[in-house]
């Protein structure tokens, strides 16, 4: 304990202490009174003691009452407070998490939000009062929330107004963000002086967050000191990260729907994970899935031991129409936004294939596959240099590629528009995929059977000369490796998704094996399947999605997944831009056209890192460990009331006492 102002105590003290036991001194006023004898006024006769100076002090407990009240009321002045932290006068950042997993239910029933909300303010409490801060809310953009400022009512007002979303948590932005405001410039020599970065001042950075940051492995450029408050505790969930609908290429009017089920907690669960179209039951699947190996320190023990995740395969029912689809798990755990999943389905119509490749041999073969193996009669053949430099009609529609699925031989491409890719040989252009070298290989070691791209693709035989050596993003999915490289894998991008296969389909003895034309239709299936959802429609949260605006349409309204509405004047565009999607689930865009035009956007989670909430106690950012903390935070608690409340209770014992006379 600590005393805010005990200098104002002390001085009051050597005041009121004094002149406590002068009144004690002081001469009593009696009126005179002529009596007999004075043997029963003995009282009276020690009151006249009293009056004389230097007398000893006689027990009154009246005496002691005032000195304990009075002891309480300077208690009171010296403003008591626990856990006092005298901090120096300071510039902070506090960055507070507002992604979907700050949804995650605590076991004292409120939410992680809540709790970083609690220890956010306190930290504000617990300011120099003239240190200033200022507030940014993210997931996954950034949001200034309050800019500078060293009132704390108002800091907190804002703190409290920060809203969860079921956005991804990527901190990039609010990094710059931060850097950005509390950059201070002094330039040399005056107003006209150069600028010296060394002078660049950053505030220091207070994140409060579970610690499950998607981009914490990016480089971040900034020398800001940071700390990171811990928030939540829970550790159970069970969450979907996978989600797929196709219709079968043979028969267009048959659907199948894949979705992906992982646990993220310590114990095994057994939960139904049931189907819907449109509302209405389909099918229901009985899993059962082990602890994840991460949230508990016991090995499984025996060859039938469950598993953490798993591939959910439904019945597969025949509909040729539109609608919307879902997955749903009937299991409630502390993380629910997760546990449902949607996707807008389309009528069947043909498949579009495009096969880029300057080899004859190559491109005769793949053809032959599209065409008779998989009856698949829309295959379109360009060379390399002609689709590099093709124009926008030719290979795309309203911004996307025109082709249900882009096949790339031996090419290495950076022309990759929104859709789906299947490269041999070559790898797609992007800054997370490159290649170190080629490693030589004859057989391939493991291969994921259970993913929808290797169903009953059997690689026991296949055997290549060498392929290239991929450093490939941490989202990739590796889906074929060999002893210390990755020969396939998938990876998914904001409105793409490639399937990357590291060698030469002549310098592999693959293209030979009756599991290539099955691996063909697994990719076909996966990556276009009939065109039975258009993948712009499936988004992330917080992704902008454009619709396309039909003849007629003056206005679209935009319903939410929580019945909110909002309306949007078209203004004779031929795309319409729509990016309030924070929220997961679908978002039907309604023309007011002569057709009554409905289309349905669908927004979901899909991400594991988000998915599991228990909390990261060792954040590292670029590389580099972050400070962690506990999300309590001390603060000053003041004991002046208490010290008050004990002197009137003093007062009304002396009062009491004092009336019933008790003197001894």
């Amino acid at each position: 304990m600590s005393f805010l102002t005990w200098p104002a105590a002390l001085m009051a003290a050597s005041i009121s202490l004094p002149l406590l036991l002068l009144l004690y001194f002081l001469k009593l006023r009696r009126v005179e009174r002529t009596i007999s004898s004075t043997l029963l006024w003995k009282k009276a006769v020690q009151d006249l003691q009293v009056n004389a100076p230097f007398q000893r002090l006689r027990k009154n407990i009246l005496l002691l009452l005032q000195f304990l009240l009075l002891a309480a009321v300077l208690l009171a002045i010296a403003g008591p407070v626990t856990n006092f932290i005298r901090q120096p006068e300071r510039n902070v950042v506090l960055l507070i998490d507002q992604s979907a997993s700050m949804k995650t239910t605590e076991p004292d029933g409120r939410t992680r939000i809540e709790h970083a909300q609690e220890a956010a303010r306190d930290f504000i409490e617990n300011l120099n009062s003239g240190s200033k801060a200022m507030v940014v809310a993210f997931s996954d953009r950034a949001e200034v929330i309050c800019t500078f400022s060293n009132d704390k009512r108002r800091l907190q007002e804002r703190i409290d107004s920060i809203v969860p979303n079921d956005g991804r948590s990527r901190i990039g932005e609010a990094l710059q963000l931060a850097v950005a405001y509390s950059s201070s410039f002094m330039e040399t020599g005056g107003t006209g002086g150069d600028f010296n970065p060394e002078s660049l001042q950053i505030a220091d950075i207070e994140l409060f967050s579970d610690g499950r940051i998607s981009d914490a492995a990016d480089e971040f450029v900034t020398r800001a000191k940071m700390i990171h408050h811990v928030i939540g505790q829970a550790t159970d969930n069970v969450g979907i990260t996978a989600f797929d609908v196709r219709r079968e290429i043979d028969r267009p009017g048959v659907i199948s729907v894949f979705a992906q089920v992982q646990n993220f907690g310590s114990k095994e669960v057994t939960l139904d994970a049931s189907m819907f179209l449109d509302d209405k039951l389909k099918d229901v699947q009985q899993i059962t899935l082990g602890p994840n190996r991460d949230a508990t320190s016991r090995p499984s023990s025996g060859d039938d031991a469950a598993v953490s995740g798993r591939n959910v395969l439904f019945e597969p029912f025949d509909h040729d129409a539109g609608g919307v689809l879902s997955v749903k798990l009937s299991r409630k755990d502390d993380f629910m936004v997760d546990n449902i999943v949607t996707g807008p389905i389309d009528p069947p119509r043909s498949i579009r294939i495009l096969v880029v490749c300057d080899d004859r041999e190559t491109a005769y073969m793949l053809e032959r596959v599209f065409r008779d193996a998989l009856e698949i009669n829309d295959v379109t053949l360009m060379a390399a240099a002609s689709y590099d430099n093709a124009s926008e009609e030719e290979i795309a529609v309203e911004g996307r590629s025109a082709f249900d699925l882009v096949v790339i031989a031996n090419h290495d491409t950076n022309r990759l528009l929104p859709g789906n890719y299947l490269f041999f040989g070559g790898i797609p252009q992007i800054d997370s995929l490159s290649v170190d070298g080629e490693i030589d290989e004859n057989f391939f070691v493991t291969w994921r059977e259970g993913h929808p791209l290797l169903r009953y693709v059997a690689l026991d035989n296949v055997y290549t000369i060498k392929w290239k050596r991929l450093k490939l993003p941490l989202h990739a999915a590796r889906l074929v490796d060999g002893e210390d490289s990755t020969a396939m894998a998938l990876i998914t991008d904001p409105g793409h998704r490639y399937v990357v296969v590291a060698f030469d389909l002549l310098e592999s003895n693959f293209r030979m094996q009756p599991a290539f034309p099955i691996f063909i239709q697994n990719t076909v299936d996966y990556l276009s399947g009939g065109a039975v959802t258009d993948a712009s429609k499936l988004i992330v949260p917080g992704d902008t999605f454009s619709v396309p605006t039909p003849p007629g349409a003056q206005t679209m309204t935009v319903v939410r997944p929580d019945g909110t509405e909002e309306e949007i004047d078209v203004n004779e565009r031929h795309t319409v831009t729509f990016g309030k999607t924070r929220q997961v689930g679908p978002y039907l865009a309604k023309f007011d056209d002569e057709a009554s035009t409905v289309e349905t956007y669908c927004a979901n989670i899909l991400d594991a890192t988000e998915s599991t909430i228990r909390p990261n106690m060792a954040l590292s950012m670029a590389g580099e460990a972050i400070e962690s903390v506990s999300g309590d935070v001390e603060v000053n608690e003041p004991l002046w009331p208490w010290a008050v409340g004990l002197a009137l209770v003093l007062l009304l014992v002396e009062w009491w006492i004092y009336n019933r006379r008790v003197m001894i």
